[in-house]
């Protein structure tokens, strides 16, 4: 699975499964991106995160 906020791998066993009234799953790595996704409302720019990743390898 990846985190629907970071797209970071989520290990089996571990992290948020957020379930919305309409059935629409998302799963959480942490309790930071679950935070800012749903209790914060913020959006995540991919092509940051892209960049990140990028610039770490």
């Amino acid at each position: 699975m990846k985190c629907s906020y970071c797209s970071s791998e989520v290990k089996t066993g571990t992290g948020t499964m957020y379930v919305y009234k309409t059935g629409t799953i998302n799963y959480f790595c942490s309790s930071k991106c679950y935070k800012n996704a749903i209790l914060v409302g913020r959006k995540i720019n991919k092509k940051n995160i892209a960049k990140e990743r990028k610039s770490k390898a």
